[in-house]
Order: structure tokens, then sequence, then C-alpha cells
């Protein structure tokens, strides 16, 4: 995280993995919506993982932002979604890292992270090694305006606009 960024941020954290064909998509779709977000005045920071560690939950505390918005590819949705974070989840690492879900319960549980949290689901269908997205991820990449509208008429607190 850089020291640039003051509370009242939105946070984005693609998850994904370029050389993965659609897995790839979170990072894409988190560049596209951040770009959007940024478009409509917000101060947005964004973050591209591999996968979700407990230090992440350490480096958000530091930041402190209104809002945390995680964007992943996924072969359990067809078109993107936008679902609110609930802090419920057991904070349990696996061989692959947390799920967002367990992240935002450390980080509320841990740090005392206040920010609203959203997780997109950007659809997905092919992973293995290679670049480049499929139809389907291609598909699910036009709706980052869509999703960067929905975001904007949730956010019911004021954000800090860029400078």
């Amino acid at each position: 995280m850089t020291d640039d960024t003051l509370p009242g941020d939105i946070l984005i954290i693609g998850i994904g993995n370029t050389l993965r064909r659609d897995d790839g998509a979170g990072w894409l779709f988190a560049d596209a919506l951040a770009a959007h977000l940024r478009t409509a005045g917000l101060s947005v920071h964004l973050e591209r993982r591999h996968q979700l560690t407990l230090e992440l939950a350490l480096d958000v505390a530091e930041l402190q932002p209104a809002a945390i918005v995680f964007v992943d590819a996924s072969i359990a949705v067809d078109e993107p979604t936008l679902t609110p974070l609930l802090s419920n989840e057991s904070a349990v690492a696996a061989s692959h890292g947390l799920t967002p879900a367990a992240l935002v319960t450390l980080m509320r549980r841990l740090y005392a992270v206040d920010a609203q949290c959203w997780l997109v689901q950007t659809p997905a269908k092919e992973f293995e090694h290679g670049e480049g997205l499929s139809a389907v991820a291609q598909r699910g990449m036009n709706s980052t305006i869509t999703i960067a509208s929905l975001l904007l008429s949730r956010f019911s607190f004021r954000l800090k606009p860029a400078e």
C-alpha cells in the first residue's frame, strides 16, 4: 500500500492471475472499475493480488478506506454480480489464501476496519495457462460501467473526492 492515499478512499482489490486466462478478468475488471469511479470524481486506490493473504488485513487497516470492493472471476456467475460482504464467515486460511468474506471478518475483528465491503464476481470459463480472455469473460468486461453505477448508488457515506 502507498502512503499517498487518505481515509475516505475506495479500495479496489482485483484478485487473479493474467497468465491463467479468465482468472485475469479479476484484475482487468478491477482496473476498468477503478477508472470509471475515478471519472466519477472519487478517490480510488487499486491493488492487484494473486490471492488474499493475512497480511492484507493489516495493510487495509493502515489505509482505513471508506469502502472496499473485491473483484474476482467466477465460473458460478453468468453476468457480473455485486454482493455486499458481511463479516460472518470463518476466517480460516486455505492453501489458496482467504476468501474476501473471511478477510473482511479478520479486518473487522482484529483491526476494527469499518469500511463497507462488496464482492464483484465477473464470469469466467477458462483457467488454463495462457493469456487473453474467453468470450464469456470478455462479455463480462462490458459491464464495468453498470457495476460502477450500482456501487455509486449504494455508497451511503461521503467519499473523499479525487484530488
